[in-house]
């Protein structure tokens, strides 16, 4: 297996491990960002966002890991490791994007909650 080889099947797994766990999120995320963003127009963008961010980054760790250098020595696939060395990277930067993802979501989640219960008792004390 050669480098382009090796390049492409590192490429062609990270798009596709990134493609299959934003077709997993993508309606419960669009869900929750309409709700967190009180417009469908906000949640759509920031579902593209989300998106893009995460392609990139698995892009992104895959270009990484992917060594340059030809002083490395295996014997029988000498480039195979080199791929797999990018997937196991991209993969890394793939769940640091989703670990990101999900604490801006959770503090934008807190921040919304405690701004509709002050909205509930500003409503109660009116009320009074």
């Amino acid at each position: 297996m050669n480098v382009l080889a090796s390049f492409c099947l590192a490429t062609s797994v990270a798009v596709g491990i990134a493609s299959v766990a934003l077709r997993a999120l993508h309606g419960p995320l669009h869900s929750v960002l309409v709700e967190l963003c009180g417009s469908e127009g906000r949640a759509r963008f920031w579902s593209i966002f989300s998106v893009v961010t995460i392609v990139l980054g698995a892009l992104f760790g895959m270009l990484v890991s992917f060594p340059l250098s030809e002083t490395y020595q295996w014997s029988d696939y000498p480039l195979l490791p080199l791929a797999f060395s990018a997937v196991r990277t991209s993969l890394f930067f793939l769940l640091v994007g989703l670990g990101m993802l999900g604490f801006v979501m959770l503090l934008g989640i807190g921040s919304h909650e405690h701004q509709r219960r002050q909205d509930a008792l500003s409503g109660l004390k009116g009320v009074q």
